[in-house]
């Protein structure tokens, strides 16, 4: 994608964020994705796997009305996806903690998910079994 798509994509998220009331003062950063992403991981087509937990950190992700909303879009376009939460914020009306909680059944395609996410105008996507980091 090149930088022209991403800066319509940034204004896009931008003008979401004003219809949707997200007041956010800290200006958008419009980054190429720059860093090394592990290979893709192949889609299962089994239906009936266990539901499996991860933490996905989204850095730039910072009002839950547009930001979080294209992020839940994002990732479910990648993956057979039972649920995403947003983990618990200081203040319900700004992210404090960027961090989402993703249940899913399968393989969760960490590549393509993290090309669509920084693809988006976020600066970076980090992935973790644990809830917690550092």
């Amino acid at each position: 994608m090149n930088r022209a798509h991403l800066t319509f994509a940034a204004l896009v998220c931008a003008f979401g964020a004003v219809l949707t009331g997200c007041n956010e003062s800290t200006p958008l950063l419009i980054k190429t994705p720059t860093e090394s992403v592990t290979s893709a991981k192949p889609v299962s087509s089994e239906t009936n796997q266990e539901i499996k937990l991860v933490a996905v950190k989204v850095t730039g992700m910072m009002c839950p009305h547009s930001c979080l909303k294209d992020v839940k879009s994002l990732i479910e376009k990648q993956n057979d996806i039972e649920s995403i939460e947003l983990t618990k914020q200081q203040n319900e009306e700004t992210i404090d903690n960027p961090v989402v909680l993703v249940r899913y059944r399968g393989i969760l395609n960490e590549e393509g998910t993290t090309k669509a996410i920084l693809a988006a105008g976020f600066e970076k996507v980090e992935f973790s079994d644990n809830q917690l980091f550092p």
